[in-house]
């Protein structure tokens, strides 16, 4: 059985608005499926376990953005049972749907999920017992991550289809407030010192944030987290650095560095924000490890 799991809110409206129009070809493809809408944070991952362990759910196609296939993810890490994912992409970044070629038309993309035409599997990355399939992140991303959310202009944007310069805007906003920290990182038994570092994200695909190639190295099935720490740099050096990274040419900036590793610790003097995948899931220290080639998905 295929369940939908429908994020109404995701782009401002757009996960309700899709889910009408992709429901009749559901119908007409002949599917036997359940669906719930989501009702809070949360409540995806809640969703998509009950729907395993209580309906006999063997696939579960998300409609909604990055968040909504955080918490599906989520749920069907912690059922512990073998189930299947799809997406089709509904919110304002859309980064996971991005990275793995995931059709943006609607009907597309539900009928290529239901068709199981185009199977694979990809690494997840683990953290205190939560899963990330897109990035985890800690310090001024984390924070942007926070004020991205709670902002009103998050909304207006949506509906203009301008989702992603959000992020742009926030990280304008949180520039000067944001105060930098001493880091540690052990990458695999390799122990890193940084000062004043500003953010490191430990990437499984290429791009965060709406389109920004984090980690243009990243590969979602080869096992390992890309790394990225920018660290000693001034305002004027980070932003800088983020005008290239669209592009991906922040690589060849002086104050990022880049690391590949499995297994990863990072400690900060200062506390910093954590997200994965774009929510906020705590503070560090943190600790987390690749678990390879664990989630079948339809591209």
């Amino acid at each position: 059985m295929v369940g939908f799991i429908v994020n109404p809110v995701a782009g401002n409206g757009k996960g309700k608005r899709i889910w009408e129009r992709i429901e009749p070809a559901v119908s007409g493809l002949g599917a036997v499926f359940v669906v719930r809408e989501t009702s809070d944070d949360g409540s995806a991952e809640k969703l998509a376990k009950e729907m395993i362990e209580k309906e006999g759910v063997n696939k579960i196609i998300a409609v909604g953005g990055d968040g909504t296939v955080h918490g599906v993810l989520n749920g069907i890490y912690q059922s512990g049972q073998a189930c299947k994912f799809g997406l089709v992409p509904a919110g304002s970044g859309n980064d996971f749907a991005r990275a793995h070629g995931i059709a943006t038309n609607p009907v597309v993309a539900v009928e290529r999920v239901l068709s199981e035409t185009a199977e694979k599997r990809i690494d997840l990355m683990w953290m205190n017992g939560r899963i990330a399939a897109n990035s985890i992140g800690a310090g001024f991303d984390a924070q942007v991550a926070k004020a991205t959310d709670l902002a009103k202009y998050k909304a207006w944007l949506n509906r203009w289809r301008l989702g992603g310069l959000a992020y742009v805007i926030s990280v304008l906003r949180e520039l000067r407030k944001f105060q930098r920290s001493d880091l540690v990182m052990h990458v695999d038994g390799q122990v890193i010192k940084l000062e004043a570092a500003w953010l490191v994200t430990a990437a499984n695909i290429p791009n965060y944030g709406g389109g920004m190639k984090i980690c243009p190295m990243a590969v979602a099935n080869d096992g390992w987290a890309d790394i990225c720490v920018v660290s000693n740099a001034s305002c004027i050096e980070l932003l800088r650095a983020f005008a290239k990274i669209y592009f991906g040419s922040h690589i060849h900036h002086p104050k990022v560095s880049f690391y590949r590793g499995r297994q990863i610790t990072i400690e900060t003097v200062i506390p910093y924000l954590v997200h994965a995948d774009g929510e906020l899931i705590g503070e560090t220290p943190i600790q987390m490890k690749m678990l390879p080639d664990q989630q079948a998905i339809f591209v």
